[in-house]
């Protein structure tokens, strides 16, 4: 553990803490509250973008250039739905976090060495919320919530939830479905990226066991999408055209799923694969009344005005992160986020795919998967507060395989690595004379 924290970059230590920080550890400055990871990403963030101009290693793509569009026009978009200083403080508050979390994994994870080592702290993170959660679904309560909120007076609004006959836990997270998302998000990554076989299962039960104490459909969800593709990988090696070939596959049995079924794929797996199938159509109903709302306002979006539903969907919370992101701030922040995404996307799958190192293949590999199953697991989870700032965050992790370090800086960072294993075995005591 101690050798993990040693090799980890320090700002990336500090951030993934901060996402471990319960809510009950805000800090409220006058009206605005700032919880521990917006704390970190505000210190953080001038130092990560001055790392990034100045540093010769890491140049702007394209990618990096849309991701800045993005948010820019999330805050015009807030700011112009809310002249006074709430819709800046919001649309702020979220560019903070997609930006800063972005740029602090851009800054500091610039090779396989910073990579494997955040993974691993990622890993042990995973473990220490396990820890924590096991506890809350085996006995029914939510110990590090009841003591927080004990010693600072904070509530978090939560509520004892069972399935299963066992109890939802929350971890340090606002919500069940964030313990599970950010938990089973790294499946993939460990996988792919230990060598060890025997720690490779271990650790993959870790992750496995941390997102099922969640008792939330959307992250086994995202387990499972991974668990597929693992065992595709597996399957199809080998196989000349393996990726048309499957996509022609899905295509095909999605086409004859619509001609025979009276409901969609989509109504199928939002129904038909979820522990509350009552959960699954309600969702469905969003994405329906929701979508109205996006035609309705498809160029800025209603801000923070409450969206039009039937009076009898009562509640106004929208699980879905691509959804809220297109209600609220138009057809142009979703259009521009993709498009970064694609980009960042199809920039590291070439550039890792054709990498002579196994390690960055594989690790490549890994995150591309994990990629595909957060973004389907975003149209029925909503990421906000830590999860938004993760998702941003791991989308950042993937800077270094995108955006390598030119040959000339690999030499040198060569040459210095091995002078300091050099130097010290020159330095022996001089013999002294008889």
């Amino acid at each position: 553990m101690l050798a993990t924290l040693k090799s980890t970059p320090l700002p990336v230590t500090l951030l993934v803490l901060s996402f471990l920080c319960p809510f009950e550890l805000s800090i409220y400055i006058a009206d605005l509250r700032l919880p521990p990871h917006r704390i970190a990403l505000l210190l953080l963030i001038p130092i990560a973008l001055t790392h990034i101009a100045v540093r010769r290693d890491i140049r702007i793509h394209a990618f990096d250039i849309v991701f800045v569009l993005y948010n820019l026009w999330t805050l015009a978009v807030f700011t112009e739905h809310t002249p006074d200083s709430s819709g800046f403080v919001f649309g702020g508050s979220l560019a903070l976090e997609s930006l800063g979390a972005y740029s602090i994994a851009r800054a500091w994870i610039r090779d396989r060495t910073s990579f494997l080592a955040a993974l691993r702290f990622l890993a042990l993170a995973v473990f220490a919320l396990l820890l924590i959660a096991l506890p809350e679904t085996l006995f029914g309560h939510h110990f590090s919530h009841d003591l927080l909120q004990a010693v600072t007076g904070v509530e978090v609004p939560r509520k004892i939830e069972t399935r299963l006959g066992l109890t939802r836990a929350y971890g340090t997270f606002d919500h069940p479905i964030h313990l599970g998302t950010f938990s089973a998000t790294l499946l993939s990554l460990v996988w792919f990226a230990t060598r060890s076989r025997k720690l490779r299962y271990k650790r993959a039960a870790i992750v496995a066991l941390a997102t099922f104490t969640a008792l939330s459909s959307a992250p086994i969800l995202c387990l499972f999408t991974q668990i597929g593709l693992i065992a595709w990988d597996r399957a199809t090696r080998g196989v000349a055209g393996r990726i048309t070939i499957t996509l022609t596959s899905i295509a095909a049995l999605l086409l004859i799923a619509s001609m025979f079924s009276n409901r969609s794929p989509f109504a199928w797996i939002a129904t038909g694969m979820t522990l509350d199938s009552w959960t699954g159509y309600y969702r469905l109903l969003i994405w329906e009344h929701g979508l109205e709302n996006v035609w309705a306002h498809p160029w800025f979006g209603i801000g923070l005005d409450d969206w039009k539903r039937p009076w009898w969907m009562v509640s106004s919370s929208v699980d879905a992160f691509w959804l809220v992101l297109t209600m609220r701030t138009g057809v142009p922040a979703f259009l521009l986020l993709a498009t970064a995404i694609i980009l960042l996307l199809w920039s590291t799958a070439r550039l890792g795919g054709q990498s002579r190192d196994v390690l960055i293949r594989r690790a490549t590999k890994a995150w591309v998967m994990s990629l595909l199953a957060l973004a389907l697991v975003g149209c029925t989870v909503h990421y906000w507060n830590v999860l938004h700032a993760f998702f941003f965050f791991f989308l950042g992790m993937a800077g270094w395989i995108a955006d390598p370090k030119p040959a000339r800086v690999r030499r040198k960072t060569g040459q210095r690595r091995r002078m300091r294993h050099i130097i010290p075995t020159m330095s022996y005591p001089l013999p002294q004379p008889a």
